[in-house]
């Protein structure tokens, strides 16, 4: 569930990332409740490319945040006294990071508008690549992604979306050194291994 005020910050700092040709997708909780999982956040989460940081800047500047932590990865805004809600960018420097967010598919919902979304499958890879990285979050992280697995197993994920690529996300666990946690997730939902049975959803 998304707020009016939240639904309004997204549309000016949109805007203004349109305005200035900065591509961008909405990952985090708003993309979650547009693959049909509705949750309440305050929070705004948007990947995009970090070579716009210069640029992305001054456009939240504009807007009423400071930054409060940049690093090469992401960076984190928040309002003052958290009026305005969080904003957190995560950026890309990859050719691969780059195809995620082209991959991105325009939903078009009522309450927030028209955004860029990452495919499902991508989020499920930004979600292993997060896991990696701060396996503190895992239990966050894997209710996540098996919730994701579940809306597509039951036939709940918006046609817009392409099908779930078990292989693409596979590649990437690979390189993240998380194969055999991404078997296990589909392992659970499908309640075989891919030994016994090769799961397609």
């Amino acid at each position: 569930m998304t707020s009016q005020k939240l639904t309004n910050v997204l549309k000016i700092i949109a805007d203004n990332l349109t305005q200035e040709q900065i591509p961008y997708s909405l990952i985090g909780a708003l993309a979650l409740s547009l693959y049909g999982l509705p949750r309440y956040t305050a929070d705004i989460d948007l990947l995009t490319e970090g070579r716009y940081w210069s640029l992305i800047s001054p456009i939240m500047e504009r807007s009423g945040y400071t930054c409060y932590q940049k690093t090469e990865s992401f960076a984190q805004f928040d309002s003052e006294l958290g009026v305005l809600g969080k904003i957190d960018f995560m950026f890309v420097n990859t050719p691969e990071g780059k195809d995620i967010n082209e991959r991105s598919i325009v939903v078009k919902d009522e309450l927030m508008g028209n955004h860029p979304v990452i495919q499902p499958t991508d989020y499920i890879i930004l979600k292993l690549m997060a896991i990696a990285n701060n396996p503190e979050r895992a239990p966050q992280d894997e209710g996540d992604i098996l919730a994701v697995m579940k809306l597509y197993k039951n036939n709940l994920i918006p046609k817009i979306f392409d099908s779930l690529n078990k292989e693409r996300i596979y590649q990437f666990a690979n390189r993240f050194s998380q194969l055999k946690k991404a078997q296990s997730y589909f392992e659970k939902i499908s309640g075989v291994s891919d030994k016994e049975r090769d799961f397609r959803i």
